[in-house]
């Protein structure tokens, strides 16, 4: 009967904590009407087929409050995020788990994993650094639809 109670009261907890899309707990926000999104130029990517060196995500944050030093979560589930000089072609390998302050990414597979989920999301979170508070935070699911093609799937 405890264990029962025990795996009820965990189960309360934790969809009490859970928010989806854009939102957070506000009490934990320092910024209650701020919200990101993460877009890209494309919606399908392959690394066999494409020009690019992976699928392009922006931040887009919205926010009434003016942040002059902000940085920028993103952690992904499978593959690995990069940036891309396209003048000089150079491309720097970020890793899964990684803060900077540009708003503008890429995501690709990491060549040492065979990535052989259907979906995976990439999470985004936004913080203010003079604060040191959390702004807001966001995710995306990614779909392989087939092997080695990966589409952005809509909310």
């Amino acid at each position: 009967m405890k264990r029962l109670l025990s795996i009820i009261l965990v189960i309360l907890l934790a969809a009490s904590g859970c928010k989806s899309g854009n939102h957070i707990n506000k009490k934990d926000s320092i910024d209650n009407n701020a919200k990101v999104s993460i877009e890209s130029e494309i919606k399908t990517y392959s690394p066999m087929m494409s020009s690019v060196p992976g699928l392009p995500l922006e931040a887009k944050l919205e926010t009434n409050k003016e942040y002059k030093n902000i940085t920028f979560q993103w952690i992904t589930e499978q593959g690995q995020f990069l940036t891309w000089d396209r003048s000089s072609g150079k491309i720097n390998i970020l890793g899964k788990d990684i803060k900077t302050n540009e708003k503008k990414l890429y995501w690709s597979i990491d060549t040492k994993e065979n990535i052989k989920e259907q979906s995976f999301k990439i999470y985004l979170k936004v913080y203010d650094n003079d604060s040191s508070k959390l702004i807001c935070e966001t995710n995306i699911e990614i779909e392989q639809s087939k092997e080695g093609f990966f589409s952005v799937k809509n909310k």
